[in-house]
């Protein structure tokens, strides 16, 4: 078959034009009865409305009419007048009535609506045409034809009728007004054109408009009963959750079975966060959350448990513990991996000097543990990157290096990961190199779709990479290339603008980045309202020797202070968002208050998202989401500790100068 010489945008216009004119295909009976049933519940007090706002208005006309037959007599006669005023009572009457039927009656058969409505509606356009009969050329054009456009606009306008009864509406008064006139001459030939062109160009703006109302509302019927069943699985799965949480401290045996009904309910948690809707923001940050609240109570748990020195010995509950340990990093991630592709989307990128070094360092620090505990090489090559920056969003190429980093690791099973940098005149290039089992060419265009995953017993939920798409797309000069050989690995490549180093104030630091600090002895307060978390955090720490004390709001907060107000804390591990409208900067402006002296780190170790950036730019302010690692969360600490320490040993020696 000879392929079109039309244009492609042609085919577009014409696909566009048929889809605003032809009616949408129905569902399936019994769906179609319900979709019609809600819509006519729906729009129920819309139609009253209509028919309020019909009846006066078609009262107004008559209103006009008997004005216009007392000032200008000539043009009509006594019968005109009240032929005229018949019809028009004729019209109240049939809109009264249905305005009654409406008003004291709740009428959900979309069957009978419509033939309410569009019954009135054609009576009202034939009135209104036998006016046209009545009055002589050209007044009746000038005087009620825009009668007969203002009905049929009513009609398509907010009456809420589906397509198919207002087409056979048109078409009946259509062939009516083009019958009469071979036979009566309603406008005479001046006016036929004009009126008749005017009444197809109303009739079709208002099919296309009812065409696409229609389509509209069938994809609000999908959406709508789509999210109420993913709502009743999501009763379903917090009911189960809280049940779980209530039995879990008689359970820990039973910890993997708990995490397998922690995945089913993650499983649940992703297809309902799928579906968009208006309530997505509040839902997606309450999940994420409350999800981040009993991981980070199990992650706590799991660290002090594989301490105890009774279950060094025992391989196998060591080995239980790593597994609930990687399952239980599995869910943060993929938890977290969800809330980014809502998160990223919003973000607006904030482009400035990156030291690629020390992006790699950060990369390097978080990654080469868990390689080599796999029995993987994780190498950075430092010296090629030294001098290296790059005009980027420092947070955003964080993640998208993070998540290639940690998919070369999740696909290779021998062998290693190297990542590497090169620089040119204006650009410079991020590789990701790994030996892993590489991806075959039918799967190159589906790895960055979301929920995709190129070998489905891997562990994740097949965000990484979609992630990474959606985060350089909406970084401006930035492009994402891999190749990839079956087999023998794969190379992603980021692409991103070179720009000279910020210049550098001289100025001395506040804090240090040792991570090495012994934590035996530290003095650690735990401020927590969530006592499974609290009791982990306690627990954990007291393993590593710290002395500590806890408090669930400021009022303990305050006790611990005052029963001991000359000692400052090495250091805070505080939840941000606490219980009666507490927050973690009610805590900080309280240590602030008690310990004005000194200065005393502060670690947030929070779920919530939406802590001030205000907040984390004074000096020794951390932040720890929770979910991640606790080996993480230890390092923070450490590096508070260390730093506070330093600044505390500085400003002694200050004094001991200055006296």
């Amino acid at each position: 078959m000879r392929k079109s010489d039309h244009p492609e945008w042609m085919h577009k216009i014409a696909a566009a034009m048929l889809e605003s004119l032809i009616p949408p295909q129905p569902f399936p009976p019994a769906d179609e009865q319900e979709f019609r049933t809600a819509h006519a519940k729906r729009v129920l007090p819309y139609r009253r409305a209509n028919f309020l706002i019909t009846l006066f208005t078609w009262s107004i006309f008559a209103y006009w009419d008997w004005i216009s037959y007392h000032e200008q007599k000539w043009l009509y006669t006594t019968e005109m007048f009240m032929s005229i005023m018949s019809i028009r009572l004729a019209g109240a009457i049939a809109i009264g009535i249905c305005l009654v039927l409406f008003w004291t009656r709740e009428i959900y058969d979309e069957k009978i609506v419509t033939v309410l409505i569009i019954g009135t509606s054609i009576f009202c356009c034939f009135g209104v045409i036998t006016m046209l009969f009545i009055v002589p050329n050209p007044i009746n054009y000038q005087l009620y034809f825009f009668g007969l456009i203002l009905a049929i606009t009513f009609t398509f306008g907010l009456t809420y009728v589906f397509s198919k009864p207002l087409i056979i509406q048109t078409i009946i008064i259509t062939a009516f007004l083009i019958i009469s006139n071979q036979f009566h001459s309603i406008f005479g030939s001046e006016f036929t054109f004009a009126a008749f062109f005017y009444y197809f160009c109303f009739s079709l703006f208002g099919i296309s408009y009812a065409v696409r109302f229609e389509v509209s509302e069938r994809e609000r019927f999908i959406r709508e009963r789509a999210l109420e069943e993913q709502r009743q699985l999501a009763i379903e799965a917090s009911a189960r959750a809280e049940q779980e949480a209530q039995n879990a401290q008689y359970e820990r045996k039973r910890s993997v079975e708990i995490m397998t009904a922690a995945a089913q309910q993650r499983e649940r948690l992703i297809n309902l966060l799928k579906l968009k809707n208006e309530e997505r923001e509040r839902f997606i940050r309450a999940a994420y959350h409350d999800t981040m609240q009993p991981l980070a109570a199990i992650g706590a748990q799991t660290v002090v448990m594989k301490l105890d020195p009774n279950l060094t010995a025992n391989g196998t509950a060591i080995e239980a513990l790593n597994e609930i340990e990687r399952s239980r990093r599995d869910i943060a991630e993929g938890i977290r991996g969800i809330y980014d592709l809502f998160q990223w989307g919003a973000h607006e990128p904030k482009l400035e000097a990156i030291s690629i070094h020390d992006l790699f360092m950060e990369i390097e620090k978080r990654f080469s543990e868990p390689a080599k505990s796999i029995n993987l090489q994780f190498r950075v090559r430092p010296s090629k990157v030294s001098k290296l920056h790059g005009k980027s969003d420092y947070a955003m190429l964080k993640r998208i290096l993070e998540n290639l980093v940690s998919n070369a690791i999740k696909y290779t099973e021998k062998g290693g990961i190297v990542i590497g940098a090169v620089g040119f005149c204006e650009t410079l290039r991020i590789d990701i190199w790994d030996t892993g089992a590489g991806i075959a060419p039918d799967q190159h265009q589906k790895i960055f779709e979301e929920f995709y995953q190129v070998d489905e017993q891997a562990p994740g939920i097949g965000l990484g990479l979609p992630i990474v798409h959606l985060l350089v797309e909406r970084l401006s000069g930035h492009t994402l290339s891999f190749r990839s050989l079956l087999g023998h690995g794969s190379r992603f490549s980021i692409t991103l603008p070179r720009c000279d180093a910020p210049v550098r104030q001289d100025q001395l630091p506040l804090t240090i980045t040792t991570s090495t600090v012994s934590l035996a002895g530290a003095y650690v307060i735990v401020v927590e309202n969530n006592k499974n978390v609290l009791n982990g955090l306690r627990s954990l720490f007291e393993s590593l020797g710290c002395i500590v004390r806890i408090a669930v709001n400021l009022k303990d907060l305050k006790q611990l202070i005052e029963a001991a107000p000359d000692r400052a804390p090495d250091v805070v591990i505080s939840d941000y968002r606490l219980r009666n409208n507490e927050t973690g900067a009610d805590v900080v402006k309280l240590i602030e208050q008690h310990f004005d002296w000194t200065i005393v780190p502060v670690v947030f170790y929070s779920a919530n998202l939406d802590i001030p950036t205000a907040l984390l730019t004074k000096p020794l302010r951390y932040i720890e989401r929770k979910g991640i690692a606790p080996d993480s969360l230890i390092a923070k600490v450490q590096e508070a500790v260390s730093s506070g320490r330093d600044i505390r040993t500085r400003e002694i020696e200050e004094k001991m100068l200055s006296n």
